[in-house]
Parts: structure tokens; sequence; C-alpha cells
């Protein structure tokens, strides 16, 4: 690590500075700060200011905890927090200011991703202490050269992984690992969905302090039998109770130190009919066949194709409402190109992807679908959510 950033990020990074001859980035969204800097805050409040001097400083509120700062940095805290101070922003913005003073960039602009919505969420997930409502007008305004807007490369940064964020995503997959396992082992007549939930939420809650594990939080959504009829459109869990001869659908986001896992599992709770395995195994086929393609090079839509034709040749194309799969990794949903019909995006190494085929609807009383994060590799790809699928294990 240098300067609290692993090398490949800054030189990605350094490169959007020379393109656009800016003075600094700035980063504050808890999915950026663990893009850059593997460190996902306690209160959401914290900003990176990235200077072209490759001497980033580090701004946090006076109450984030002292043992989750990243390390080889330099640390800057501004008053959010503290009562005796009026106005902790205006000291923060000010403090940015004099930083670009300092470094004598005033004569460069500034840049950042100026929405302020779809974010992943910090530490203190319950909720996350409001910005200040013209928090873009004064980041416009810390240079004198005002602001540049690079947003589309900026983005580009969540598209790849690199050596670091892969060994933080198998850690995450791990954790995951025995999330999946605990909903095979609650299947059962008489559990409801908000049961199964529940025990899933506390193993991988359980995880903390373990192996690494600084952080661990899942949001298990269950649907069974004709519940999952809807999972196409929506994933819930409700009281329902879990009958006998039936399907039953795992949507799970997890996220672990601040990276992203998103599994889909379908189980059953005893034995189902020929039809209901014909359409598990349909998607199931789908799914593999998708993967088969994955490798530098490919067009995601080519890989939406084929899985699609998969299915509507089975006879349920018309039971299959949504795109293939999407980015994953700092986020539940990372930004980027997605595997949809139609795509023109391509894959390259270091993408991260979900390829998540489902069937669903009223006419077969329920729904499948099976989601599993695919990296891809110089040569091919990787499976990281490569543990078992099958309706019973």
């Amino acid at each position: 690590m240098i300067g609290g950033m692993n090398v490949q990020k800054r030189q990605m990074l350094q490169q959007i500075i020379n393109q656009h001859a800016l003075g600094a980035v700035i980063f504050w969204k808890p999915d950026e700060l663990v893009l850059t800097l593997g460190y996902l805050p306690q209160w959401g409040l914290s900003f990176l200011v990235y200077t072209s001097d490759h001497a980033p400083v580090l701004f946090v509120p006076e109450l984030e905890p002292e043992d989750i700062l990243p390390r080889n940095i330099e640390i800057r805290k501004f008053p959010w927090g503290n009562i005796n101070c009026a106005d902790p922003w205006k000291d923060l913005f000010s403090q940015i200011k004099d930083l670009i003073g300092e470094k004598g960039l005033n004569n460069y602009p500034v840049s950042f991703i100026k929405n302020i919505g779809g974010t992943a969420p910090c530490r203190m997930s319950g909720e996350q202490p409001h910005l200040p409502y013209d928090l873009i007008e004064q980041l416009f305004v810390v240079s004198d050269s005002g602001f540049k807007d690079v947003t589309n490369d900026l983005l580009q940064l969540y598209l790849y992984k690199n050596e670091e964020d892969v060994r933080c995503l198998k850690l995450v997959h791990e954790v995951a690992a025995m999330a999946i396992q605990t909903f095979y082992d609650n299947l059962k007549v008489g559990n409801s969905e908000a049961i199964i939930a529940s025990a899933i939420e506390a193993e991988v809650q359980n995880m903390t302090g373990k192996n690494g594990v600084q952080f661990a939080k899942a949001w298990p959504l269950i649907q069974s039998g004709v519940n999952a009829a809807f999972g196409g459109r929506y994933n819930r869990t409700t009281g329902r109770t879990l009958n006998n001869s039936e399907m039953v659908m795992l949507e799970m986001s997890i996220c672990v130190n601040g990276y992203w896992a998103d599994i889909t599992r379908t189980g059953q709770t005893s034995e189902v009919s020929e039809y209901q395995k014909k359409i598990f195994d349909t998607v199931f086929e789908a799914q593999q066949l998708a993967i088969s393609m994955m490798k530098p090079g490919v067009e995601m839509g080519a890989v939406d194709a084929a899985a699609r034709d998969h299915i509507t040749k089975s006879g349920f194309g018309h039971l299959y409402n949504h795109a293939l799969g999407h980015h994953v990794g700092f986020r539940y949903h990372d930004p980027g190109p997605v595997l949809s019909p139609g795509s023109t995006g391509v894959l390259e190494e270091g993408m991260l992807l979900t390829v998540e085929p489902g069937i669903y609807g009223m006419e077969i009383n329920g729904g499948v679908r099976i989601e599993d994060n695919v990296l891809i590799t110089a040569n091919g790809c990787l499976v990281l959510s490569d543990y078992p699928k099958g309706l019973n294990i």
C-alpha cells in the first residue's frame, strides 16, 4: 500500500488526473472509500481528497472510530459531532480549500461524482447522517479553477477489481458460503420465511471478529411457494409458513468489510414435482451455459442471449423478465454495463458480474433463480460463489 491506497488504484486515478489536468479528485460515498482505500466508514461522512501529488488526505468526523481508519495516509479531522461547533461543514470545506491552496493546485479544477444518491450504506447502516444540502455547490469552489466533470471516467473505477479487491471479495464469499448452508439447513416445513431469514442474518453477524471479519451483515430475502412467483419483480420476506413439496428462493446481498456479494439459491422443503424440477434444471442449464462463455473480449449481450435462448427453447421465455446480470463488489449493484439483451459492453479482466437467470409466474405457482458472482480472469473466469446450488444439499 502506498499513501493508504493500493498501487493499482493509485495508477488508475493518476491516469484520470493526468488526462484531464485535474488538481484533485474527491470521494465521500462509502463505496468510493472502499474502492479507493479499502475503508468502510462508520458514519458515512468521511471525505478523501486525492491530490495530483500522490499525497491524499482523508478528512473524517471527530466521532469516527480510530481503529477502523486506514493506515499510511494523512488523516485530518473536522468537528462534526462536536456540540461546540455551530457549523462543522463550513470547517470541512475550509480545510479542503486550504489543502488545495497549500499544495499550489488552485489553478487546476477538482472533480467528483456529483450524484449523492445510489450508494452503499456505511457501518452505521440504520441511518447515515445527512450531508449538507449544498454539498455539491460547496465542493465546486474548493479550487479557484472550479469543477470539471469526468464522471464517466471515475465510474470506470468500479468495473475492475484488483488483486487486493479479489482477496477481500473471496472473504465475503467465504462468509456467504456459511449463509447459504444455513438457508438449506432451515428449509423445513413449518418454518416461516422470516425464521429462515433471521437464521441467515445471525450466522453472518456472528462472523464479526473472526478470520479477519470486522463488519458483516446480510440482507436475506426469502420467497416460498407462490410468493416466489413475484421473484422477477421484487424480493421480500414475509411470515408465510413453508409447506411440503415447494421450492423456496433466497435472494441475498451480503457485505463484509465493505465488499459485497449478491447470491441467489433455490431449494426445496421436500421432493418437488417433475415439472418443478424441469423449471429448476432449465434455469441451472441456462446459467451454466452463460458462465461457460465468459472471458475477456466476449460481448455481454451475447452472454445474455445464450441463457435467454435456452430458457425460451425450453418453453419458459415469457416467464424470464429481467437482465442476466450486473457488476457487483463495491456495492450490491455496481454501476456499469450489464448482461442484458442487446448490450454492447465487452467483458474485461478484473470485472465481477452476477449471472442470475430466472423463471417466475403464477402459472407455475412459484419461481426459480440461481445467481453466482463471476470474476473475469486473463483467460476465462472464476466463480467466486462456487458452492452447492441444488434443490437439496
